[in-house]
């Protein structure tokens, strides 16, 4: 390997790791402050065919206390593919495990607990500042 060849492989690492500089907090402002545990479709009461809920467990990885949260879920019953929001009030601390259920779905014949989709898409400081997904 040559003195010429050994510098250029390091200034190429050397540009791969300005970029990786440069990059790093915008791929850290896009990233979910909220990270979702579980999410699923609520077992029908007794002689019901109907959904009994969403249950969403979710915690707050952002670094301010939410006020509001706003996740989208998608299902998928016999008959047709929904896609749903529901919002989430509340004070909501960095770091807290929250377990809340939702009517979101009741009103859909069930077809398993399983989710086709989660995720938080807005989120509403205390501050009144927004975090939305890309």
């Amino acid at each position: 390997m040559t003195l010429k060849s050994k510098f250029r492989g390091l200034s190429i690492a050397t540009a791969v790791a300005a970029a990786a500089l440069i990059f790093a907090p915008q791929a850290a402002l896009a990233a979910n402050p909220i990270s979702i545990q579980h999410c699923f479709i609520i077992v029908p009461k007794p002689m019901s065919r109907l959904a009994g809920g969403t249950q969403i467990v979710y915690m707050n990885n952002g670094p301010k206390t939410a006020r509001s949260i706003t996740f989208v879920v998608g299902y998928r019953n016999a008959g047709q593919n929904f896609v749903r929001r529901v919002i989430d009030k509340g004070s909501f601390s960095p770091g807290a495990q929250i377990d809340h259920r939702f009517d979101l779905f009741s009103d859909v014949t069930f077809a398993g607990k399983e989710t086709s989709q989660c995720f938080a898409s807005t989120v509403t400081w205390m501050d009144g500042t927004r975090w939305s997904a890309p």
